[in-house]
């Protein structure tokens, strides 16, 4: 799981070779991959992984067409600290995240994002889980750039955001089990403050020591030093949000079948608020229906109003 860092010299022309037709492929890929998340109420964490591939599949298949576009993509899309300051180069900040050096960097990358992002977002809800997520690569990346402004290395990868996805996941739940790896030992239930707190001591370490390995170990700890300190003001605001008590009759009314009933269970007896109310939203999502008209109602409100004029409030 890394930020890379490829120290090769800019491009004095990026983004001149070929037609301009050759750089709209990935940005739709991100902005079709959120539209999809949020058309189908799908996890974000699985979206990103699959966005993720898509797009190391393009810029793989643009090597082997013609490497001078390879070369384009990696100017364009990457971050460069020392090109910071020109406008043009703003969006690098957010598609840098989805951009990988090779393989093994992608693979690594995904592999993480989904042990821990996955049990973080059932817990907290996809629109929490992508604040955090795209607010801790961002800063992850702007922590690079305040200690090496100069610096014309070519930062990509999805791994600032990782860290900062995994420093949430440790305040909120230290003493959830998870599957991860432990170092090198993979366990099915790893302690997240076991699994999480070896990344952040390492990382730590690493920066300390000022290792140069072609690693930003510095965006590592600054997305992780984020996730820390971001998600519990998210979680908590989200938790002020809501009113308390939510009218378990009513759900059981807009259940249709034994599963979402089981949903309904899960809801009346999770005593964690985040994830009653992660379980809540997602009921809402795949499951409920209008007690009166049967229509899905596909949403989580505080008030809803169904097509048929019934008004609901899931919560007391």
């Amino acid at each position: 799981m890394n930020y890379k860092m490829w120290p090769i010299g800019l491009n004095q022309n990026p983004g001149l070779n070929g037609t301009m037709l050759e750089y709209v492929p990935i940005p739709a890929i991100i902005i079709a991959s959120l539209i999809y998340a949020k058309w189908k109420n799908a996890y974000l964490t699985q979206v990103m992984v699959i966005a993720n591939f898509f797009i190391f599949i393009y810029v793989l298949a643009l090597n082997y067409i013609d490497q001078s576009l390879f070369y384009d993509m990696r100017d364009v899309f990457t971050f460069v600290p020392a090109r910071f300051g020109d406008i043009a180069y703003l969006p690098s900040i957010i598609t840098s995240m989805y951009m990988h050096a090779d393989p093994f960097h992608l693979i690594g990358n995904v592999l993480i994002l989904y042990l821990i992002g996955l049990p973080l977002e059932e817990r907290i809800g996809s629109k929490n889980w992508g604040i955090i997520y795209f607010t801790t690569g961002i800063v992850a990346t702007m922590m690079f750039y305040i200690f090496h402004p100069a610096s014309t290395s070519f930062l990509l990868g999805a791994s600032g955001a990782i860290y900062g996805i995994g420093g949430a996941l440790l305040v909120l739940y230290p003493k959830d089990r998870i599957p991860m790896f432990i170092g090198p030992i993979f366990s099915t239930r790893a302690p997240v403050w076991l699994a999480v707190g070896t990344m952040f001591i390492l990382s730590t370490f690493l920066v300390m020591m000022s290792i140069d390995d072609g690693v930003a170990h510095l965006a590592h700890f600054g997305g992780i030093v984020c996730g820390i300190f971001l998600a519990p003001m998210i979680v908590k605001d989200n938790e002020k949000k809501e009113n308390a008590g939510i009218d378990i009759q009513l759900l059981r009314e807009m259940a249709m079948t034994p599963d979402d009933i089981l949903m309904v269970d899960k809801i009346e007896k999770e005593t964690e608020p985040d994830i009653r109310d992660a379980w809540l939203e997602f009921f809402f999502q795949d499951a409920a229906r209008c007690p009166n008209c049967r229509r899905k109602l596909k949403e989580f409100k505080p008030k809803i109003t169904c097509e048929c004029g019934k008004e609901i409030r899931p919560r007391r």
